[in-house]
């Protein structure tokens, strides 16, 4: 400890010694006389320590050994340096618990952690274990605690055999064949995005003898010479039965007649979102669309926003999970709060 000399000049003692200088002491009364005093100082175990616990002998705060008024006082009001108060925590930063410690600036990166007494960071840089799949990105934590995105070789499977996925840098890219053969079926050949038995415009690609190309199946020779023919299971002209679906208001004998797939009083009907079907713009069976419901587990999608959960892989919707990157279930963020997820919301 550091003690304030009101003199350095030896005096004579009556037995002939030295006076106590430096903080040494016999007594008590060494430490309040002549030749060294620190206020509020007792002897003990020949060192002159401070009477009061929780104090020491230091500079007041703003002040700087040799020249200033050394006394005892608590570690907070002493010089920024004092060797005493090396660890010792200041009152109002002392904690009692992890919940009174603040963690980083994202608390995904880590938390604040209450150890003897005084808090500490707890920061864990790297992979964050929540990522949004097929974003092309990869969420990190910095060692200061903040989230960023990198590029990562995450490509997103939109669940079409006619579409190359890839990442074009730091976002999703689903590009289109044309004119592969399909690589799932191993028939036909990809054509704007979907996979077609065949083609008019493209000779290479054409029927069997018997059968015409409607545009994209090979049907009987029948379903395009622009006549109703009942006889063959037509229920309209060049429709229904083993020949493509037909319109909406054209005449039918079951929903399978339909491109709606909806037969009522022999007629093909325009989709709804109660019909029990999936038609029209739908992804799944009456959901997402042009219908407000979205998709629950399962049913087809396009996108995370076709579905209830928010994640769409491989073209069906997922359930929530507290690792998909996206807000869902009964989470209060982002992969974190609620009942199900460990893991604390940003303040």
């Amino acid at each position: 400890m550091g003690l304030f000399f009101l003199t350095v000049l030896p005096l004579p003692f009556a037995c002939g010694g030295e006076p106590y200088v430096g903080g040494d002491c016999a007594t008590t009364n060494d430490c309040q006389s002549d030749g060294q005093t620190a206020p509020g100082t007792v002897c003990i175990n020949e060192r002159c320590e401070c009477a009061e616990p929780g104090k020491v002998v230091c500079c007041a705060r703003g002040e700087e050994a040799p020249d200033c008024f050394q006394m005892c006082r608590p570690c907070e009001e002493c010089a920024e340096g004092t060797a005493e108060c090396s660890g010792v925590v200041d009152p109002s930063e002392r904690c009692e618990s992890d919940a009174k410690c603040p963690g980083p600036p994202d608390p995904r990166c880590g938390a604040g952690r209450c150890v003897e007494g005084k808090c500490e960071l707890e920061i864990k840089a790297g992979r964050l274990a929540s990522q949004l799949r097929g974003d092309c990105k990869q969420d990190e934590c910095t060692e200061e605690g903040i989230v960023v995105s990198v590029p990562a070789y995450d490509v997103y499977n939109d669940g079409n055999q006619c579409t190359n996925d890839l990442c074009d840098y730091d976002r999703p890219l689903n590009a289109l064949f044309d004119g592969v053969i399909c690589p799932i079926s191993g028939a036909g050949r990809c054509h704007e995005g979907r996979c077609v038995e065949c083609l008019a415009e493209d000779p290479t690609l054409h029927c069997a003898a018997g059968l015409a190309c409607d545009g994209v199946f090979c049907v009987p020779a029948h379903c395009v010479n622009m006549v109703f023919d009942a006889g063959r299971g037509e229920t309209a002209e060049d429709c229904g039965g083993p020949c493509k679906p037909c319109n909406v208001g054209e005449n039918c004998g079951s929903g399978t007649d339909c491109e709606s797939k909806v037969c009522a009083m022999a007629h093909c009907k325009a989709p709804t979102c109660d019909d029990g079907v999936k038609n029209g713009d739908e992804t799944g069976v009456d959901c997402s669309g042009r219908c407000p419901r979205r998709c629950p587990n399962g049913r087809g999608c396009e996108s995370g926003e076709d579905c209830a959960s928010g994640v769409c892989w491989a073209g069906a919707c997922e359930p929530p999970s507290c690792k998909d990157g996206v807000e869902n279930g009964d989470e209060l963020g982002v992969d974190c709060g609620g009942k199900a997820c460990d893991a604390a919301c940003p303040g």
